[in-house]
């Protein structure tokens, strides 16, 4: 499957080409690990190179079948679609079977033209412990090799340099050998620099990062260690294979670099990341507030539940005991919601979980601990955002408290399902009991119950949903939530 970058990331069709080597210390790797080093890494060899790239991998028949490519972001790409699952015959790229032969890059002499645009082939083998297995083909449009500047040259050249990196086995980070990737950025910054360390070319974002760190005067010429960060970013790859990822906090700045040695050097990426890190830090510490303001309501909540519990214990009259255990569950359905929120990093709640405690905790209290009326809840509500998962607490709430107190009001046995169901664009919630049923005269709209009034104004007025009643044998209430924007959908 490709991803956004045009780089087909699944290795399950590398595995038939295992090859193990002996290594220092009996270390050992096998090719499909490699060549997954390579695909992850063509983007970035497209970019810096101005060229298509193309990974084919030898079959059984000893057919190259590209296995995955890349277009550049950075110049017109040559081969306009991807050929992915392609088999390239010998008389279309003679280049690439002949770096397979010989094992050497093989540069095309024959010009080719595509939709009006003339461009070479070259062919870069890939050959773990001497043994040629893949080839990646790159294709560069005459217009990029006419008069290319210091920039184009210098880029080209590093996009050689990996692709020669790579012939011979995977990118590794440093210290943990772990498969190395990465990809150019907007705004990233390209410096080169020599075995000793020495920068030899600085694009002119480079200059200008570095120079936003603190560094004065010019970069080339400069050791490496003597850049902003680059004691700690660029020094330890010096004289040694790798490669990796580190930012650096200097001057005020986050400087963010990618480095990967070669057999010529040290090609370097730096991007100024300081924005990006403070606009994190600032998310993160909006998270950590509306958590915290999630935990002050729920313990809010819970306090005036407790307060209404010691009113209904001091009050002279059922009803008015009945009514305040009435507003304790309300009250308490949204410090449930609130309680799920203050331990999320996401105004979002799985409304399945949040149900469950809610009729749980109403159930119990009607019925305590008797089993003669189940309550249960089934299907799945995904997601949903923080104010519809709270009315939908009152609003289930309500529901079960009104089943269980007036569908079993004549005897105490019998069954309470809620039904959770995500639609597209909509959440389906019903109630179902198998109770004494609705009244005759019962009209949903005209009922003086506050309960039911409650569930018509959140339904309605807050939620924009529909809400119908049905009878017959016990009770079905129904209810339809919609759920239009793609925040409401995650989950």
């Amino acid at each position: 499957m490709a991803n956004g970058l045009g780089i087909c990331s699944d290795r399950s069709r590398l595995t038939r080409w295992r090859y193990t080597r002996r290594m220092d210390h009996d270390n050992s790797f096998d090719i499909s690990e490699h060549l997954g080093n390579v695909a992850d890494n063509l983007q970035l060899v497209a970019d810096l190179g101005y060229g298509d790239v193309a990974l084919a991998i030898v079959g059984d028949s000893g057919d190259l079948k590209v296995h995955s490519d890349a277009r550049p972001m950075t110049a017109v790409a040559a081969i306009a679609h991807s050929r992915e699952d392609r088999v390239l015959s010998r008389e279309d790229e003679p280049e690439a079977y002949d770096a397979l032969d010989s094992g050497q890059v093989v540069h095309g002499e024959r010009r080719r033209i595509t939709r009006g645009l003339s461009y070479l082939t070259v062919a870069y083998p890939i050959c773990p412990s001497g043994e040629c297995r893949a080839v990646v083909v790159r294709d560069l449009v005459q217009q990029v090799l006419d008069a290319p500047g210091t920039m184009e040259t210098v880029f080209m050249r590093s996009a050689e340099d990996l692709l020669k990196t790579l012939r011979d086995g995977p990118l590794q980070t440093i210290g943990d050998g772990k498969p190395f990737k990465t990809v150019r950025r907007a705004g990233d910054g390209v410096m080169r620099t020599d075995h000793g360390g020495t920068v030899t070319y600085a694009s002119p974002n480079a200059v200008s990062i570095m120079r936003l760190a603190g560094h004065e005067g010019g970069v080339s010429g400069v050791n490496a260690r003597e850049i902003p960060g680059g004691l700690t970013a660029v020094a330890p790859l010096i004289g040694h294979p790798g490669a990796h990822a580190i930012e650096v906090e200097v001057a005020d700045r986050v400087i963010g670099y990618r480095a990967i040695s070669s057999s010529d050097g040290i090609l370097v990426l730096v991007e100024d990341v300081t924005e990006a890190r403070r606009r994190e830090q600032e998310i993160k510490v909006k998270e950590a507030t509306i958590r915290e303001v999630h935990h002050r309501v729920k313990n809010n909540l819970q306090t005036i539940a407790s307060l209404l519990r010691i009113q209904a214990r001091r009050s002279e009259t059922e009803e008015a005991r009945r009514s305040l255990a009435e507003a304790v569950e309300r009250v308490s359905s949204m410090a449930v919601v609130h309680d799920m929120l203050a331990a999320s990093t996401e105004e979002l709640v799985d409304f399945t979980d949040a149900s469950r405690t809610v009729v749980d905790m109403v159930s119990r209290g009607l019925a305590g601990d008797a089993d003669d009326i189940s309550v249960t809840v089934e299907g799945a509500s995904g997601n949903v955002p923080a104010h519809v998962a709270t009315s939908l607490a009152l609003v289930i709430a309500e529901l079960v408290h009104n089943a269980i107190e007036h569908g079993f009001s004549e005897h105490t046995v019998g069954r309470v399902t809620v039904e959770l169901r995500r639609l597209p664009h909509e959440l389906s919630l019903v109630v179902r009991d198998d109770g004494v049923g609705l009244p005759e005269e019962f009209d949903a709209e005209q009922s003086s119950n506050l309960g039911l009034e409650i569930v018509r104004t959140i339904v309605h007025d807050d939620l924009r949903g529909t809400l119908t009643f049905s009878g017959g044998r016990g009770t079905t209430v129904s209810v339809r939530i919609p759920l239009d924007t793609d925040e409401d959908l995650k989950g």
